[in-house]
């Protein structure tokens, strides 16, 4: 299972590379995930090939959760539920129209939990009867309740239970590392003993 390094947790989802270094080790099946959790970025060895995903870049979850939700933009005032909610964003089913990039406040309700406020969220989609909402702000605390509720849903990810019956990349690399230095060190030898003596 591929834990999360900073909390432990096994809720870690595969992050789009960014940059030439992360392309190239990508080469060594050393990818990057994002913790879903504590939004930890980290690498971890692979035993498998991962292909690209053109559909869906987000690196959170969007978890099938409903939650009252009340969005407050000025002296407009509506209500709705999530259809889906992340650590970054929602999709909000409401009556309720704004403009595509205008700025509103969230509050979710997520019953025993509590309520957490968004200070900030940008209306990235607007549809016939729904949102499609990023967090801009969010308190520490709120976060953190936010994200203690969603561990809830997750499912432990990580690589597949089943043994792979190739051996792991690094050790495959290690290998081919040591060979390649053993014949070097033959070759040198060979080399410096010079012709043999009569």
């Amino acid at each position: 299972m591929l834990r999360c390094p900073r909390c432990g947790q096994e809720a870690a989802r595969r992050s789009p590379r960014a940059g030439v270094w992360e392309h190239v080790v990508s080469v060594l099946y050393l990818y990057p995930f994002r913790c879903q959790l504590c939004s930890t970025r980290f690498r971890s060895f692979q035993r498998r090939r991962y292909t690209r995903r053109s559909q869906d870049r987000r690196e959170y979850d969007r978890l099938a959760v409903r939650v009252p939700v009340t969005i407050v933009s000025g002296a407009e005032r509506a209500e709705g539920e999530t259809a889906d909610l992340s650590l970054t964003g929602c999709s909000v089913r409401t009556a309720a129209t704004f403009a595509a990039g205008s700025t509103v406040q969230l509050r979710l309700r997520l019953g025993q939990s509590g309520d957490v406020s968004v200070e900030s969220a940008v209306v990235r989609t607007q549809r016939d009867g729904g949102l499609g909402l990023q967090f801009e702000k969010i308190t520490a605390t709120d976060h953190d309740r936010l994200s203690r509720y969603l561990g809830r849903f997750l499912r432990p990810s990580g690589t597949s239970r089943r043994r792979s019956a190739f051996p792991r990349p690094e050790v495959v690399l290690a290998a081919a590392i040591g060979v390649i230095v053993i014949l070097m060190m033959l070759m040198l030898i060979g080399h410096v003993g010079g012709p043999p003596l009569r």
